[in-house]
C-alpha cells in the first residue's frame, strides 16, 4: 500500500503537466480561416502567425449579409503560460483566458473570474473542421461548428 502512495504522488504531477501546454505549437493547428454556416447567420474566425509567441485572431458575426458583432482575439505565451485575449465591443478591455489543458486538437481556456464565458474550449474535430465550445464551466453555453476556408 505504500509503495502505491508513493507511486501515485511521483506519478501524478506527470499526469497533470502532460496535458498542460506552455508553447503555441501545441495549438498552431488554429492557424487559418474558419466559417460556421446556418441558416441566418455566418460566423467568421480567422488566426495567422504573428511570431513563434503570438497568434492574432478576429472573429466576426454577419446575419442578412451584414456584420453584427466583431471580437480581436490573440493567443500569447507569457510567464510559461499560453493566454487566449478576447476585445469584445461590449467589455471596454480585453478579457484573458489561461489555457488550463490541451492534449490532441484539444485546447481549454479558463478565467472563473469572469461573467461569461468563464471556458473557451477549441477542438479539432476532422481535418479540416474544429468545434469552439463557449460555456460557464457547467451547462450554460453554445457551441460554433466550424469549417476551415483556408489555411495560413
Amino acid at each position: 500500500m505504500k509503495s502505491l502512495l508513493i507511486f501515485t504522488l511521483l506519478f501524478i504531477p506527470f499526469l497533470s503537466s502532460a496535458n498542460t501546454c506552455h508553447s503555441l505549437k501545441d495549438v498552431a493547428w488554429v492557424l487559418g480561416a474558419w466559417e460556421s454556416t446556418n441558416q441566418d447567420r455566418v460566423i467568421t474566425e480567422s488566426w495567422g502567425k504573428v511570431s513563434e509567441i503570438t497568434f492574432d485572431g478576429e472573429g466576426a458575426t454577419y446575419s442578412e449579409g451584414k456584420i453584427k458583432a466583431t471580437e480581436s482575439l490573440r493567443m500569447v505565451e507569457m510567464s510559461q503560460s499560453v493566454f487566449y485575449l478576447a476585445k469584445v465591443s461590449h467589455n471596454p478591455l480585453p478579457v484573458a483566458f489561461k489555457l488550463i489543458k490541451c492534449a490532441d486538437g484539444n485546447a481549454i481556456f479558463e478565467n472563473l473570474n469572469h461573467d461569461f464565458p468563464k471556458r473557451i474550449e477549441y477542438k479539432s474535430t476532422e481535418a479540416n473542421s474544429m468545434m469552439v465550445i463557449v460555456s460557464d464551466a457547467k451547462e450554460k453555453g453554445f457551441t460554433v461548428d466550424f469549417i476551415r476556408s483556408y489555411a495560413k
